[in-house]
């Protein structure tokens, strides 16, 4: 297969949820199709918008993830948080749920795979941290739209570990105590037209691809 285009986005029509499985199916077939010399650059590429955001600066805690999937990869941004002495976490399926615990990272964390194939460290429940207690997490995703609506992969783990900042979204976005910034990252190629909100999405305060950041409106 031909590789993609990573600056071009799909133009797609809102869709409803009842055909995002289909979107899903679409745009992971996109992201997949991109070469090891493409994702490393658009990695690349990312690390330098990530480091211009003032919230990534101030930030002591910070969330990431293992790219998986044809993923846009998060590693030099990782790697360059921890030279710079903030604490990094990656997610763990949490066994008795469907709900993400976020376990701290260094280069000599030990990793293993999901059942999904995704690494994850070894230390769980042992350095774990609430997502409450985040700074900033960087969350992937299949889609996004400008408004901050996000399509997952459809397990809903990341809503659930969220959805205390549904309680009151009004509130949590005009204030950062205790509230973790939710950044999406992205090839660019997985922005479309619109996505609807269910009732149990979270919306994004930021989204950074390759190519550039979006401030999502509301």
């Amino acid at each position: 297969m031909k590789s993609s285009d990573p600056e071009k986005p799909i133009k797609i029509n809102t869709y409803s949820v009842s055909k995002r499985s289909q979107l899903r199916g679409k745009i992971r077939q996109q992201r997949r199709s991109f070469s090891p010399e493409q994702q490393n650059q658009a990695s690349s590429r990312l690390l330098k918008h990530i480091l211009k955001e003032d919230y990534f600066k101030k930030a002591g805690t910070l969330a990431f993830y293992q790219a998986f999937d044809g993923e846009i990869d998060p590693a030099p941004a990782v790697k360059k948080a921890l030279e710079l002495g903030k604490r990094c976490f990656l997610p763990v399926l949490n066994p008795s749920d469907t709900s993400l615990a976020f376990v701290e990272y260094t280069l000599g964390t030990s990793l293993k795979k999901n059942h999904f194939g995704i690494l994850e460290p070894i230390e769980y429940p042992n350095n774990a941290l609430a997502s409450e207690h985040m700074d900033v997490i960087f969350m992937p995703l299949v889609a996004f739209d400008m408004k901050g609506n996000r399509l997952g992969m459809g397990k809903g783990y990341y809503d659930k570990s969220l959805a205390f900042m549904l309680k009151n979204v009004a509130k949590v976005r005009s204030s950062s105590k205790n509230t973790p910034t939710l950044i999406g990252l992205a090839h660019e190629c997985q922005r479309v037209d619109g996505l609807e909100r269910a009732e149990w999405d979270v919306p994004l305060d930021k989204i950074i691809t390759d190519q550039t950041t979006y401030t999502t409106i509301s």
